[in-house]
């Protein structure tokens, strides 16, 4: 039998991979500072690698300079990641509304956990070869999706406690008042307020600054300014209303980010 020594081949994966990393570095070591404009013009072209945009990120302080990262971020992969949300659902069987519902959805999901992996710097892969990781997190998601859709059964999965497409589809639609003018019903997710009010507060304002933006202004003049619902509805120009569903819409999100953080152990 013929001994085939792959030291060598191994060898040459390592340096290869040594001399990309030794390349990311000195790319990022060779940005302007970041509180000059010219760093975002840099960081902004489709040329600076996602990895090299991972680790401005994670050494980067200002949190508002980190949203930005993670917005030029999303950008970049949002068409890819909308082709992947649709190409893997086309066999799906769906109605074209439900189609482009479970894309949106899928991609959402897949944002959540993306954003989450590279906010934490113990993962550092991302750092290494974005689409790589990328790869395996979409694999990830995309059953878990299935899963809690009821597409995907597996009797290792626990099964999941989201509320039927169907039922949320029905609770969504207006109800109509005596005199013919319909109203939205407001409910109140105890359950997610006393998750709130349980988290340590470092760990919520890292949750809190993954909303999207309407969301996050809301929470933020809420929990942390103490603004009452008037006062957020006049600084924001919205009505009440629209207040307290963007409370409620908040909380959900944030309870399935802490949900996640409990399981994820």
């Amino acid at each position: 039998m013929e001994i085939v020594d792959i030291s060598s081949d191994k060898d040459d994966l390592d340096v290869e991979g040594s001399a990309h990393h030794r390349k990311l570095a000195r790319m990022y070591r060779s940005l302007p500072d970041s509180a000059s404009p010219i760093f975002w013009n840099v960081v902004e072209k489709a040329d600076i690698p996602l990895e090299v945009l991972v680790i401005c990120l994670r050494n980067l302080t200002n949190n508002q300079h980190r949203q930005r990262i993670l917005h030029i971020i999303v950008q970049r992969t949002q068409i890819m990641n909308e082709y992947w949300a649709g190409n893997v659902l086309k066999s799906v069987a769906l109605h074209a509304d439900e189609r482009a519902t479970f894309v949106c959805d899928l991609c959402a999901d897949l944002y959540e956990h993306m954003l989450r992996a590279l906010l934490d710097p113990s993962k550092l892969f991302w750092e290494e070869n974005f689409l790589h990781c990328l790869y395996f997190e979409r694999r990830h998601v995309y059953r878990s999706f299935m899963t809690r859709e009821g597409r995907w059964h597996d009797a290792r999965v626990m099964k999941s406690e989201r509320v039927p497409r169907g039922l949320l589809q029905r609770l969504d639609q207006p109800i109509s008042q005596a005199e013919g003018e319909p109203y939205l019903l407001d409910l109140e997710d105890e359950h997610a307020q006393e998750m709130l009010q349980a988290v340590d507060a470092g760990d919520l304002l890292k949750f809190v600054l993954l909303l999207p933006e309407h969301l996050k202004a809301v929470v933020l003049l809420l929990y942390w300014e103490e603004r009452s619902e008037k006062d957020i509805a006049r600084v924001l120009n919205i009505s009440d209303r629209t207040v307290r569903n963007r409370i409620q819409a908040a909380l959900k999100l944030l309870r399935g980010f802490f949900l996640d953080q409990i399981e994820g152990g």
